[in-house]
């Protein structure tokens, strides 16, 4: 589908995908006069609007309002029995809801009356040469490429003619009926925050992975905290485990053979379960765009890019997910900014990710910026700082919120190099010393500075001022 007539001369940027970075590429090129062409296969707003962030963290709120409702009488309140009305397709018709509302703000008619150029076709963009792309029926050029298509969920392979029914984060919004029971295959950010919503719920949820924690890229001390907290909302935690064969019986259930424990010393058994949930990583989304045709370099974890997000192709530039380690939608779309900016010579940075912040949404949160204390000790060995500060302060209390924990870790001279929270709003209260590390603040700085009382970020102010105790 065209939704455009295409003009004669070429474009200065042609963004291919219209996720998060290709939106942000596409308004940062228009602002600074670029001609600007926008392709997506699907819908503008990528993984993020429709199958990731927003819908996960629309459920995820859902399941607070849920856990607040039954926990009614901790506060004072009368008991609200919610479980006997709770109807889970509509919670879902008010995830989709949600995310209908966010697109509102991304359809096509946006981009063209702000002179963006937009092409909307679900055969998606094919390169016909480093200057030249389709999409649909129409022959698209442009001096500077921008490709940011993302990544896809990875698939298990399938065998026989019936294959296992799976749910993955694209198709598990479909999803009207609360499974009883339901597995996750794979112990990482998926599973756990939308493992646990379901728990909230009321389904039986249990995580395999084959590493002997789940949140394995989580400060060691943080993902246990959760990992017992899981177990304490009746998530089963299914460690150093294999998931060897699955099928589905006479019921339609489907039927898992695990394999648990540490190397030689292995146990079999089999989990029966409604759904299962596939979250085993991510995949770059390159099939289809013919990249060779352009010269363009790629291995299977995705596109081959510089520091300033450059291809083998100068005049190409790949970013997000499709290119990057570190798959998170604000990372796509700062690369998205310092790229465009570099293309129309307005700067020539490359791409610094110190200190990247990030943040897991389960309950309680997780948030983490800079090093960890691992990272830490790698660098500067015995002279590495590690202070931990419990989240309780009075705001903590007053919310009935008390739980978790903030670990800052510092050099020598109490330059704080990077910090893991766990606990209510961590992701908001750590995001503080995101600038502390970008500005190579010390816990002086921290602990000078006047923080608003009763708030939760006052649990960072601690961190420096109760660390200081500890030296004098």
């Amino acid at each position: 589908m065209t939704n455009n007539s295409v003009p004669a001369d070429r474009y200065d940027i042609v963004i291919v995908g219209a996720g998060g970075g290709g939106i942000t590429c596409a308004f940062e090129a228009q602002r600074r006069g670029a001609k600007v062409a926008l392709l997506e296969k699907y819908k503008i707003g990528g993984e993020c609007t429709h199958s990731g962030c927003v819908p996960s963290k629309a459920i995820i709120d859902v399941a607070k309002h849920y856990k607040a409702a039954t926990e009614s009488t901790s506060h004072g309140l009368h008991q609200l029995d919610v479980a006997s009305g709770f109807e889970f397709a509509r919670a879902m018709e008010h995830v989709k809801s949600i995310v209908d509302g966010v697109y509102s703000h991304e359809q096509p008619e946006r981009f063209h009356k702000s002179g963006i150029d937009t092409f909307i076709d679900p055969t998606g963009a094919t390169f016909v040469d480093a200057h030249t792309v389709t999409i649909g029926d129409d022959t698209i050029t442009g001096d500077h490429f921008i490709i940011t298509t993302g990544s896809g969920p990875r698939l298990l392979p399938t065998e026989g003619d019936q294959p296992v029914p799976f749910l993955n984060n694209e198709n598990f919004w479909d999803l009207r009926e609360l499974p009883e029971n339901i597995a996750f295959l794979g112990g990482g950010v998926i599973s756990a925050e939308l493992g646990q919503a379901l728990a909230t719920f009321g389904s039986n949820v249990t995580i395999i992975d084959r590493n002997d924690r789940i949140l394995g890229s989580v400060d060691p001390d943080v993902a246990s905290y959760l990992a017992d907290r899981f177990v304490e909302q009746g998530i089963e935690l299914v460690t150093s485990a294999e998931a060897q064969v699955c099928s589905t019986d006479a019921d339609g259930k489907i039927c898992i053979d695990i394999e648990e424990g540490p190397e030689g010393n292995r146990t079999s058994r089999k989990l029966t379960v409604d759904q299962l949930f596939i979250a085993i990583g991510r995949v770059p989304n390159i099939k289809g765009l013919d990249l060779e045709a352009a010269g363009i370099d790629y291995t299977p974890r995705g596109i081959t890019v510089d520091d300033q997000m450059r291809t083998s192709v100068p005049h190409i530039y790949a970013l997000g997910d499709v290119a990057s380690n570190e798959k998170f939608s604000h990372v796509a779309n700062y690369q998205g900014e310092i790229v465009v900016r570099n293309i129309l010579g307005v700067s020539d940075r490359s791409i610094e990710l110190s200190p990247l912040p990030w943040a897991i949404f389960t309950d309680p949160e997780i948030g983490h910026v800079g090093m960890t204390e691992a990272e830490a000790r790698e660098i500067h060995g015995d002279a590495t700082q590690v202070f931990t500060v419990d989240a309780a302060t009075d705001r903590f209390i007053t919310d009935s919120k008390v739980g978790g924990f903030i670990k800052v870790v510092m050099d020598a001279d109490n330059t704080i190099l990077g910090a893991t929270g766990v606990g209510a709003h961590a992701g908001e209260w750590v995001q503080i010393l995101t600038l502390a590390i970008k500005h190579q603040l010390r816990a002086e700085d921290i602990a000078d500075t006047i923080f608003a009382y009763p708030t939760y970020a006052e649990v960072v102010k601690k961190s420096g001022s109760r660390f200081l105790r500890t030296k004098a």
